[in-house]
């Protein structure tokens, strides 16, 4: 596996390019400064990184064949086989189930969705485990629907990218991974990013990355072109998916966090098309 620098962390002027980019995005989104506390801030530093790493950097990129043969796994088994990427019913389809237990069998697979808002809470979207069920070993996908359905079709994507890196790459030993922190963070693990490609591919074609255009590094006078692109890639999802970030209902903490995902698969699915065609 070839070995890649690290990102590096922004200068000064592309520090206030993304001060500046940050500004008009939670002016999009309708984000009041007065309510930025201490949720708010974090998820704001993980948007900024986000926003300012070049991501055909990243050192967890997954390599070229790789990505090809995940995005024939999203446009030949996954797509046609769930029509409606993401919708709630497709979360307990037999069919599905059979079709992905037959595709990467004998490593059978366990779908459970719940609304879960005790403990952990919203902070837990779902995870990716083994487990005993029943008297069976199994791999066990867990979703949060107490969320959004466009949130809860992303962390679905996510977590069968962990069963399907299982299966092309090798599982990891006691392996559990969790969809929550920072996404930022997944820029260092490949079976992260790996994941994160997943719901990328399934989420824009090349057709659409195109029309929306690429995003560049960020320097003097870029940061008009970076929003236009987010704001263009959140067009589409939000009106795809009944997303809007302006309703007072959703609180200012998971706004931002939700535009900070939104930014992340749009940046990896450009770094995705510019890195290996796909």
């Amino acid at each position: 596996m070839a070995k890649r620098t690290p990102p590096r962390e922004p200068d000064a002027l592309a520090a206030r390019e993304v001060d500046r980019l940050v500004s008009k995005l939670l002016g999009e989104i309708k984000v009041p400064f007065g309510s930025i506390g201490t949720r708010v801030l974090t998820q704001l530093a993980d948007l900024k990184r986000i926003l300012s790493t070049e991501y055909a950097d990243a050192p967890a990129l997954p390599q070229k064949p790789l990505l090809k043969e995940l995005a024939q796994v999203v446009e030949k088994d996954i797509k046609q086989h769930i029509p409606t990427y993401g919708s709630l019913s497709d979360l307990g389809n037999p069919q599905l189930r059979s079709h992905l237990n037959k595709l990467f069998g004998p490593r059978e697979l366990e779908l459970r969705a719940e609304r879960y808002t005790s403990g952990a809470g919203l902070s837990l979207r779902g995870f990716y485990c083994r487990a005993d069920v029943g008297d069976k070993s199994k791999f066990v996908i867990f979703v949060n629907t107490a969320h959004h359905p466009g949130a809860v079709g992303a962390t679905l994507g996510h977590e069968l990218g962990h069963f399907i890196y299982g299966s092309l790459v090798g599982e990891k030993a006691a392996h559990t991974a969790f969809m929550e922190g920072a996404f930022a963070n997944h820029l260092v693990e490949e079976d992260e990013l790996f994941a994160d490609s997943l719901v990328a591919l399934a989420a824009y074609s090349p057709e659409l990355i195109k029309k929306i255009g690429d995003v560049t590094n960020l320097k003097r006078g870029s940061s008009d072109r970076l929003f236009n692109s987010i704001k263009g890639a959140y067009d589409m999802m939000g009106r795809g998916h009944g997303l809007d970030l302006t309703k007072s209902e959703t609180s200012a903490a998971w706004r931002v966090r939700y535009l900070t995902s939104m930014a992340h698969f749009f940046k990896l699915r450009c770094a995705l098309y510019k890195s290996a065609g796909v």
